[in-house]
């Protein structure tokens, strides 16, 4: 009987649950969307249906079910399994998401942060293999971020190390959904490509192709920015270049505190091609030591958007 993990990534727009094997293949995936802005226990049987969903399909193709791993976003703490802070999710501050998940399945539970599940599965069976230290990006409705050191996660004493998207870049800076002013996340998120955009295009000072969306009604999103940045519109190029600079600025910083060579980037965004990682990269290289800048490496994910729901449906095998 073929082993297999079941594992959920639990996205501010949307959650993905797989069915993988241990070799990081995946045999069944589901999509759908995330419930915004509900009580916690809706959001907590919106995540059962789904998982229950795979467990089905792998249950009637006679596989053997190891354990199920998961995906979170935010502050989960890890002795405990009490969401301390989701800034996507107000509604699940306080809540015992894996003691509620645990009365709904009896395989063995396994959690991490839903960048630190990308990592793994990146490293795993992705752009890290063989690599021992690497720091990883997520980069979507928010921005989350995981680092390896020495081949094992930096957790920190509850699990809440490698939130990279709440480093301060910006004091003055907009608000982010943490409570924070001037966050990564605030000013680098697909949430806040598209809050440039739309404030940006209201002020009316500038031409843009992005303006042709709204008058249709159409909701502007991050990949249409970027399709109308690589088109040669310079509203959309500039708003780009910008956050691949906050990136930089972000990656360069971190090279110097923790001499990482390998940054992996994942999630929508990263989608957008060299419009992004070119002003990326330059901007990391310039603000990384001499010693340090010429070894750095900044690549994509090469499992895509597959990353998170690999790494998390892995965590049984490896744990």
């Amino acid at each position: 009987m073929k082993r297999i993990g079941i594992g959920l990534d639990l996205g501010g727009t949307t959650m993905l649950a797989a069915a993988v094997s241990e070799e990081g293949k995946i045999l069944k995936q589901e999509i759908r969307e995330t419930p915004v802005r509900e009580e916690a226990n809706i959001t907590l049987s919106s995540i059962v249906d789904l998982l229950r969903f795979i467990e089905s399909w792998s249950l009637n193709e006679n596989l053997e079910i190891v354990g199920i791993g998961l995906g979170l976003p935010g502050l989960v703490n890890f002795k405990t399994g009490v969401v301390k802070l989701m800034p996507n999710f107000p509604e699940m501050r306080g809540f015992p998401i894996i003691d509620k998940l645990k009365k709904y399945f009896d395989y063995k539970l396994f959690y991490e942060n839903d960048a630190s599940a990308a990592l793994l599965g990146e490293y795993r069976f992705g752009a890290g293999k063989g690599v021992d230290d690497i720091i990883c990006f997520t980069i979507g409705t928010g921005i989350g971020g995981a680092v390896l050191i020495d081949g094992k996660l930096l957790r920190g004493p509850e699990g809440f190390a490698g939130e990279l998207g709440h480093i301060t870049l910006d004091p003055d800076g907009p608000l982010c959904g943490c409570g924070n002013k001037g966050c990564l996340e605030a000013l680098a998120s697909a949430s806040a490509i598209v809050r440039i955009a739309k404030k940006i295009i209201s002020e009316g000072k500038i031409k843009t192709s992005l303006s042709n969306y709204l008058e249709r009604g159409e909701e502007l999103n991050a990949s249409i920015v970027a399709q109308e940045a690589n088109k040669g519109d310079l509203l959309a190029k500039k708003i780009y270049k910008e956050t691949g600079k906050w990136l930089g600025i972000a990656i360069g910083s971190l090279a110097n505190v923790f001499s990482t060579h390998l940054f992996l980037i994942g999630g929508g965004v990263a989608n957008a091609g060299d419009i992004l990682f070119n002003p990326m990269k330059d901007e990391a290289f310039k603000r990384a030591m001499p010693g340090i800048r010429e070894k750095i490496k900044i690549d994509r994910f090469k499992l895509g958007d597959d990353a998170g729901v690999i790494g998390a449906s892995t965590l049984p095998f490896f744990n």
